[in-house]
């Protein structure tokens, strides 16, 4: 499960302004079984600091991982009914890594070429994401609903590729589980990518 996931974690990002995530992508939940080993880690801490509820947490831990893993292959499901040919897009920043590398997608560039939203981009790079864009038939552009992006809208005027908002990469809304996060991004891309022409 690991192959592929490294490819995006050491490549040329530096430290930024904003959220700073350094010199690695920290947009792990975008592959559940690395959000698996994680809930794994955790229920092994909890035993190890409250052992008299060792078998709670035990028991949690493993529906949770089981659930997690049934997750794995309902995006897979999901993502298959995208054609071959549609599987490429924009968004606003390097947060698709992990499900770019996990189940097939290719990111072909981001408005801001960072891990960090709040970065700047120059105009020599938005000039090469709008030819990007052009070279490669693009129609659709996925603008995160945490970092709305100007330069999305000069990239939308310059190419006439439909923006499709409301893409949420780093937070959960307000009661929602990270299965029902996940598979609400997933949707989003997939209803967007299956029928653009």
């Amino acid at each position: 499960d690991e192959e592929g996931h490294d490819d995006h974690d050491e490549e040329g990002h530096d430290d930024h302004a904003g959220h700073d995530h350094g010199a690695y992508d920290p947009h792990f939940w975008f592959d559940p079984n690395r959000v698996a080993y994680a809930a794994e880690y955790i229920e092994s801490k909890l035993v190890e600091f409250d052992p008299s509820n060792a078998s709670d947490y035990e028991a949690a831990g493993k529906a949770y991982v089981t659930e997690l893993k049934g997750l794995v292959g309902q995006v897979s499901e999901l993502i298959s009914t995208i054609p071959s040919q549609n599987r490429k897009l924009i968004t606003t920043h390097e947060s698709l890594g992990y499900l770019e590398a996990k189940f097939g997608l290719e990111v072909l560039s981001t408005i801001i070429p960072s891990l960090d939203s709040a970065n700047e981009i120059s105009p020599s790079q938005l000039v090469g994401v709008i030819d990007l864009i052009e070279d490669n038939n693009v129609k659709v552009i996925f603008i995160e609903a945490e970092a709305p992006s100007v330069y999305a809208e000069t990239i939308v005027a310059e190419t006439g590729i439909r923006p499709v908002e409301g893409l949420w990469v780093e937070t959960l809304k307000e009661g929602q589980s990270y299965p029902e996060f996940l598979f609400e991004a997933v949707e989003l891309i997939v209803e967007n990518l299956r029928n653009t022409d």
